[in-house]
C-alpha cells in the first residue's frame, strides 16, 4: 500500500527545506514562503509523478518475485538440491515405492506360477480321471475328442460319474468329496441338459417347428453304489428322449484336496470340475471341454505341520505384510507429495496469470499455460490407485477366489510398469539421459497423425481378409484373429505359413490372396514402416539439437513468458541474463513505466 497524498506531501517539503539549509544558504521568510507556496501550486503535478514512481516500484518488486518462483518451480531436483539445498523426497520416496513394488510383484509372481503348476497339474490329474479318452497335450486347455453318436453322450457321462465316485480309492492323489455342513451328505455331482423348449424336425417333408428358446434341467445322480450298467441307465433317464433340440450336457463335480508342496505352505482346497459336452452349431458334432476352478479354505487343523524352513513361514506371515504395510504408506506419501505439488502448482499458475493480466494486459498462451501442465504427476497418482487397488485385491485373495489373482496380476504388474516408467522424470537433470522422452513428445504428434491415416487403410484391410479368408483360414477366422495375424505379418512373423495355409483348389481365392498379401506387405513393410522410421529420426535429431543448445527444462525455451527473462538458453545458446547493474535497472524501470 502506498502513502497517503498528505504524507507525500510533507516529505517532499522537509526535503526541499533539508537541503537548502544543508547548502549554507541564507533564505529570508518571505522567499521560503513564497517557494513553498509554489511547491503547493504544483501538488497534482508531483503527486502523479510519485504515484507512477511508486506503482513502477512495485511493478519491478513483483516481476522478480515471479520470476525467481518460476525459475524454481521450472528447477529439476537436482538443480534444487545444488542451488537451495532442498532434499528431493519425492525422489527418494519414488525409490523406497519402487524397490517394495518391485519384492512384492516377484514374490506375489512366485507364488502366481507356483499355483497356476499346481492347478494345470491337478486339471491334467483329473481330465485323465474323469474324462473318457482325455489326451493329454502341450496346452493343458486341450479338448477331448468329439463323439457324434447319441449313446456316447451316456457313455461319456456315467463313464465320469462312476469315475468320480471311485477317485477316493483308484487315484494315486489326495481326494476327497464335499460334504454339506448341514445335512452332513457327500455334495453329489450335478448333470445339467439344455435343450431347445420346442423342437419339431420332419427332414422328409422339410418341416420343422422351432421356438429358439432354451431350458435347463439338472437332476444330481448318485452312482457311488451302483456298477457301469446302473449308472449309464441312471444318466439314459435323465437324456431327452430326442436330441433334435439338445445343445449341451454338463456335469458338475466338488472335490475336497490339500495342496502339498515341499516350498510353500500346504492349502487346503475346494476344487469345482465341470465336464461340458456342446452340440457345435447344431451339426451333431458334439465337443467336450473339461474345466477347473478352486477356492481356497481354511485347514481346521495345522498344529503339527513343520516346515522344512522356517524363513518360508517368515515370509508367509510378517513379510508379507511388512510388504503390503510399506507399499500402501510409500504410495499414500506420494500421493500426498504430488497433490501438494499440484496445489502449488495451480497457486503460481493463477498468481503468474494475474501479473500478466494486470501488468501486460494479456492472457497466457496455450505454451506458457502447458507449461504449467506436468503428466507425470498425473500418472503418479494413477499409479498409486493401481496399486493400492492390486494390494487389496492381493489381501482378497485369502479368500481363495480365482478371480482376484488375473485382477491382482494385472492391477500390480501395470503399478510396477508404471513406476519404472515414471523413473525417467528424475534423469531430466542430464537432457542426455532424457533424449528418449524428448524424442517421444517431439515424434508423438505427427505419428498420432500418422496412425489415423494408416488405421482407416488396416482395417480396410481387417475386413477384407475376414470375410474373404474366415471360412478357410484359421488365422482369419474372426476379425480379432483377422487384426492379430495382419499385425504379425507387419513384423515379419509367419508370411510362408499364412500363404501356405490359402487353398489353391480354389483359383479365384488363390488369385485374390496373391493380390491381397503381396499389396498388404509392400504398402505397410516398405512403406509405412519407413515414414514412421523417419518421423522417429527426425524428432531425434530435433531433440539432440535441443540437448546442445540448452533449451530449458521439460523444452522450456526462451519464448516462453519473454518479459520476465528467466534466464534459460535460447534456441542459438545465448543466455538471458537478469539485470543487474543500476542503468540496466533503470531502463528496465523506464520500459515498465512506458507499459504502464
Amino acid at each position: 500500500a502506498l502513502p497517503s497524498r498528505h504524507i507525500w506531501k510533507q516529505w517532499y517539503q522537509r526535503r526541499v527545506r533539508g537541503s537548502g539549509q544543508q547548502s549554507g544558504q541564507n533564505m529570508n521568510i518571505n522567499n521560503a514562503d513564497s517557494d513553498d507556496e509554489a511547491l503547493l501550486e504544483d501538488d497534482d503535478s508531483m503527486s502523479e509523478s510519485i504515484s507512477t514512481f511508486g506503482r513502477t516500484t512495485m511493478f519491478y518488486n513483483q516481476r522478480q518475485q515471479l520470476r525467481t518462483a518460476l525459475k524454481n518451480f521450472f528447477m529439476n531436483p537436482f538443480e534444487k538440491y545444488t542451488s537451495r539445498g532442498r532434499v528431493p523426497w519425492k525422489l527418494i520416496f519414488h525409490v523406497l515405492k519402487l524397490i517394495c513394488l518391485t519384492v512384492l510383484l516377484l514374490l506375489f509372481g512366485q507364488d502366481k506360477f507356483q499355483l497356476r503348476t499346481v492347478l494345470n497339474a491337478y486339471k491334467e490329474n483329473l481330465g485323465s480321471l474323469l474324462v473318457h479318452d482325455y489326451k493329454i497335450q502341450d496346452s493343458t486347455d486341450a479338448p477331448p475328442p468329439a463323439i457324434h453318436r447319441q449313446y456316447e453322450i451316456a457313455d461319456a457321462a456315467s463313464y465320469s460319474l462312476i469315475n468320480y465316485f471311485n477317485l477316493t480309492t483308484t487315484a494315486i492323489g489326495i481326494f476327497g468329496f464335499n460334504v454339506d455342513q448341514e445335512s452332513n451328505k457327500t455334495v453329489l455331482p450335478i448333470l445339467c441338459i439344455t435343450s431347445f423348449e420346442v423342437a419339431e424336425v420332419d427332414v422328409s417333408q422339410w418341416k420343422f417347428n422351432l421356438e429358439e428358446v432354451s431350458r435347463t434341467s439338472c437332476s444330481a445322480v448318485d452312482c457311488s453304489n451302483s456298477t457301469s450298467l446302473e449308472c449309464r441307465q441312471k444318466v439314459f433317464n435323465i437324456l431327452p428322449d430326442s436330441y433334435e433340440g439338445f445343445i449341451s450336457m454338463n456335469v458338475s463335480f466338488e472335490i475336497r484336496t490339500i495342496f502339498l508342496s515341499v516350498r510353500a505352505v500346504p492349502k487346503c482346497v475346494q476344487l469345482y470340475a465341470e465336464y461340458t459336452l456342446t452340440n457345435q452349431v447344431m451339426s451333431g458334432s458334439v465337443g467336450g471341454s473339461f474345466s477347473l476352478n478352486y477356492k481356497e479354505v481354511k485347514c481346521n487343523d495345522s498344529s503339527n505341520y513343520k516346515p522344512r524352513d522356517s524363513l518360508i513361514a517368515l515370509r508367509e506371515t510378517i513379510g508379507q505384510i511388512c510388504l503390503d504395510g510399506s507399499a500402501i504408506i510409500l504410495s499414500l506419501i506420494t500421493t500426498a507429495l504430488v497433490i501438494k505439488r499440484i496445489r502449488a502448482t495451480f497457486k503460481l499458475y493463477i498468481r503468474t496469470r494475474n501479473f500478466y493480466g494486470f501488468h501486460y494486459n494479456r492472457r497466457l498462451t496455450w505454451t506458457e499455460t502447458s507449461a504449467f501442465l506436468n503428466g507425470w504427476d498425473f500418472f503418479s497418482i494413477f499409479t498409486d490407485i493401481l496399486t493400492l487397488l492390486g494390494i487389496l485385491y492381493k489381501i482378497l485373495l485369502d479368500t481363495g477366489a480365482d478371480k482376484h489373482m488375473d485382477i491382482t496380476a494385472v492391477l500390480l504388474g501395470s503399478a510396477v510398469a508404471i513406476n519404472w516408467i515414471l523413473g525417467l522424470r528424475f534423469l531430466s537433470f542430464d537432457k542426455g539421459y532424457y533424449i528418449l522422452v524428448l524424442t517421444i513428445s517431439v515424434a508423438l504428434p505427427n505419428i498420432l497423425r500418422l496412425l489415423l491415416c494408416i488405421a482407416a487403410i488396416y482395417m480396410g484391410y481387417v475386413f477384407c481378409g475376414w470375410v474373404v479368408f474366415g471360412p478357410y483360414v484359421y488365422k482369419f477366422y474372426s476379425i480379432s484373429q483377422t487384426t492379430d495375424t495382419l499385425f504379425a505379418l507387419i513384423n515379419g512373423d509367419e508370411i510362408l505359413d499364412t500363404f501356405m495355409q490359402v487353398e489353391s483348389d480354389n483359383k479365384l481365392l488363390f488369385a485374390f490372396s496373391k493380390i491381397y498379401f503381396y499389396s498388404f506387405i509392400m504398402l505397410f513393410i516398405y512403406v509405412v514402416l519407413s515414414v514412421m522410421i523417419s518421423l522417429i529420426g527426425d524428432a531425434m535429431i530435433v531433440a539432440q539439437s535441443a540437448v546442445q543448445t540448452g533449451i530449458g527444462y521439460c523444452m522450456i525455451g526462451a519464448d516462453v513468458f519473454p518479459e520476465l527473462s528467466l534466464g534459460w538458453k535460447t534456441e542459438t545458446g545465448n543466455v538471458d541474463q537478469e539485470e543487474s547493474t543500476p542503468q540496466a535497472s533503470n531502463q528496465n524501470l523506464n520500459k515498465s513505466a512506458k507499459r504502464l
